[in-house]
């Protein structure tokens, strides 16, 4: 409901201007900047989507863009007769220069983002063994598994990837999806087993294969092959767990 009232918005917001622009009939505008509107707000989940898998943040901006400002364009060209796309070239400049903008507003806040509370600061900063005092570590976690419980010995785990208010458990044997925090994990798993190395990951320190360097960011690669981005604060965790 929520993604539907935001493309709703933006699509009137587009249509606005481009029938304040251009004489096109009332159902094109509208049409235009409904795909307009989905474009943006479809490429912004995907690029969201693929930032926690370790897309660079150029590239998702670079795909952003381009399609934001090719796709429509072509749709427009596909639909309208010649004439009518002739008066729509007219805007196209416009419409290129608003979807650079937004797309420089939206990699300035997600730096932003990343360099204050999404960087995980207290990674770095504050040993995970601080956040228990006297109960133990937990040694196995409790999922449901169709009509069943699965029991999965935490030692099988090989990573916790967040997924909104859920969390993925990725065994040996399978992974599943279990409603909880990554903070509960991060507090209640041994800290020297467990290390919490992107804001959207936990990895099994023993299930580690090695790391590797892409571009100017780190990956571990895991037994199953598995490959994970590192985050800056994450991989002084790392290397304070590992020793090196």
């Amino acid at each position: 409901m929520a993604t539907g009232s935001v493309v709703l918005v933006i699509a009137l917001l587009f249509a606005w201007l481009t029938g304040s622009l251009i004489s096109l009939a009332w159902f094109e505008i509208l049409a235009d900047g409904l795909i307009i509107a989905t474009c943006m707000t479809g490429l912004g989940l995907f690029t969201y989507k693929m930032d926690a898998y370790g897309m660079p943040p150029y590239v998702q901006s670079l795909i952003f863009c381009a399609g934001v400002a090719g796709i429509p364009v072509l749709a427009m060209y596909l639909y309208l007769d010649p004439a009518g796309f002739r008066h729509f070239v007219r805007i196209i400049p416009l419409r290129v220069f608003i979807v650079a903008l937004i797309c420089l507003v939206l990699l300035f806040l997600k730096k932003a983002g990343k360099t204050g509370k999404t960087e995980d600061p207290p990674l770095a900063d504050k040993p995970l063994s601080t956040t228990l005092s006297s109960q133990e570590y937990q040694d196995k976690i409790i999922v449901r598994s169709g009509n069943g419980i699965k029991v999965i010995p935490v030692n099988d785990l090989l990573y916790i990837q967040a997924d909104g208010d859920y969390i993925w458990l990725v065994a040996k044997d399978g992974k599943w999806l279990k409603e909880e925090t990554m903070k509960h994990m991060q507090e209640t798993l041994s800290p020297s087993g467990f290390v919490r190395i992107h804001r959207s990951f936990i990895v099994n320190v023993s299930a580690i294969s090695r790391i590797e360097r892409y571009g100017q960011q780190q990956l571990i690669i895991l037994t199953n092959g598995d490959s994970i981005r590192i985050s800056t604060s994450g991989y002084r965790t790392l290397r304070d767990a590992l020793g090196f």
